[in-house]
């Protein structure tokens, strides 16, 4: 069965998602995304709302109460209610997705991963959300994400050595410097929160080509990506190296700071190089990217189907443009659908080359 169009349904729900109070009617406008590293938001409007619309309007306060959508019977985005405008002739109500409740929890306790504490990125993370969001959870009602949060993990996952005292960071701002600087990539459908390092290919979906796309691929070489030996440095003095000197290319070198880079402890030799040879995949020979524009629509008629389009997800792409013909494994990023009156409905899509260093999860 093909993606094809579906018809977007929207309520009010209670903090946590389990009571439905009402359904927002009429529904003129919808949007909502989901993003790789970042929290998601959704948009619902309501265009010249009748009375009874607005007095179930009266009752919905941000912070407490949740936005959940369905897409024809599949219930696909939700978290809270973050924003409701009332203009002149409609009512705009604005979520975000449940890592927003992160977002606004303070780390109370401190973490300590300095040596010989050393953990994977994935494994701090989940301590931290068990830590602190149980406060939340402990409320009436909870927030209900503790039980949805999801981890992929390798034995080669990358390994942190930060160390915070309490009040120093929010929980979301030390996930999403996981992400940023250390390796780990996180994503919230749902209710579930998605954790998984930049190399753990979790899900495959099926191959697509161009044909599954209604804008143009793009094939570039992108001689900026290429590099023959990576260094990542400790700023103490301690460095690795990974790669050499190329017969063809030369010398294309490229360096990087420590994943761990406040200084709280030096990490290992090991550890060094054990970047370094991450930031070397895939550089030599210079990278030939297949690349589908940002936000590119998808064919209704394709092969993806809405279960597929999870950021984080590895999608084979195929595509021949006049002699060049290319394969290339792509990371999806974002996912963008809309739907109003005019125009139906329109799924959009972000991807990215995927490293050629991935791996499978563990059993």
């Amino acid at each position: 069965m093909a993606l094809g169009c579906e018809n977007h349904t929207a309520y009010v729900y209670d903090r946590g998602g389990t009571q439905r109070l009402f359904q927002i009617l009429p529904l003129t406008s919808v949007e909502w995304e989901r993003l790789r590293d970042d929290i998601s938001h959704a948009v619902v409007t309501i265009v010249n709302p009748g009375p009874d619309c607005q007095e179930q309007m009266l009752s919905v306060h941000p912070n407490r109460m949740e936005l959940v959508i369905f897409r024809g019977s599949e219930r696909v985005w939700e978290g809270p209610i973050s924003r409701i405008g009332w203009h002149k002739d409609r009512i705009e109500i604005e979520a975000k997705d449940v890592i927003h409740y992160a977002y606004r929890t303070i780390m109370h306790a401190a973490y300590d991963n300095s040596h010989p504490n050393i953990q994977t990125t994935i494994q701090r993370t989940l301590n931290i959300l068990g830590g602190e969001l149980a406060r939340k959870e402990a409320l009436s009602p909870p927030i209900n994400v503790l039980p949805y949060v999801t981890a992929y993990t390798t034995a080669n996952d990358s390994e942190t050595s930060k160390t915070t005292v309490p009040y120093e960071s929010t929980v979301y701002d030390d996930m999403d410097g996981m992400a940023w600087r250390s390796g780990m990539d996180y994503t919230a459908v749902g209710r579930r929160i998605l954790l998984f390092d930049t190399h753990t290919v979790w899900y495959t979906t099926p191959a697509v080509t161009e044909a599954d796309f209604l804008s143009e691929i793009v094939v570039t070489q992108y001689g900026m990506e290429g590099a023959t030996s990576a260094a990542v440095t400790s700023g103490t003095g301690v460095f690795a190296v990974a790669g050499a000197d190329d017969p063809f290319y030369g010398e294309w070198e490229i360096l990087d700071s420590a994943y761990d880079d406040d200084g709280t402890m030096a990490p290992t030799l090991a550890a060094l190089l054990s970047q370094a040879e991450r930031n070397l995949d895939g550089r030599n020979p210079v990278p030939l990217h297949v690349r589908v524009p940002d936000g590119s629509q998808l064919n209704p008629n394709g092969t993806l189907l809405m279960e597929h389009l999870i950021p984080g997800v590895r999608i084979p792409l195929r595509a021949t443009l006049l002699t060049l013909k290319v394969a290339q494994m792509q990371k999806l990023d974002r996912v963008v659908v809309t739907e109003d009156g005019e125009s139906g409905e329109k799924i959009a899509v972000t991807m990215s080359p995927a490293s050629q260093n991935d791996e499978p999860p563990e059993e």
